[in-house]
């Protein structure tokens, strides 16, 4: 797993953004968790906004392993495999936290209304819930991004 956030910065470095590349494994999504957590103290967010962050890196960092990872950079394959990786950014504004997660499957994520019964299919509408707007697209190398944005001034 590679934290580009977690080497040794200096307490009082202002930080622009915070990423991380782990393996398509469902085990990274409990990192991808950690990881914003970790980010968004030192970064003296409130625990609502963590809380509230940290669900939807869960729900996209969680779709992005079961639907698309991709291979590293110089990986000549293209698909799943076991070398797939997902990343995640986070993105601090003034008014805003960007988190997105880029992964290799070109399809996007769509919401949907799962059955009572159903494990799997409620992501996105928590995505919805909890983030002040979400969006998505193809990345430019391949794969595509799922965005959410939520306010840092209304929590």
């Amino acid at each position: 797993m590679t934290a580009t956030a977690e080497i040794a910065i200096p307490r009082d470095a202002e930080l622009t953004s915070a990423s991380l590349t782990l393996p398509a494994v469902l085990p990274a999504a409990r990192e991808a968790r950690t990881f914003t957590a970790k980010a968004l103290r030192r970064w003296g967010e409130g625990e609502e906004l963590i809380e509230a962050a940290v669900l939807i890196v869960s729900e996209l960092a969680t779709n992005a392993i079961r639907h698309g990872g991709r291979l590293p950079a110089g990986c000549r394959e293209r698909g799943r495999g076991r070398d797939a990786v997902i990343t995640l950014r986070l993105v601090p504004e003034t008014e805003a936290l960007h988190i997105e997660v880029h992964d290799g499957s070109a399809l996007l994520p769509v919401q949907r209304t799962a059955g009572r019964d159903e494990d799997c299919g409620r992501g996105m509408l928590i995505v919805d819930a909890l983030a002040d707007s979400w969006s998505c697209g193809p990345a430019a190398e391949g794969g595509k991004w799922v965005r959410a944005t939520v306010s840092r001034t209304g929590r």
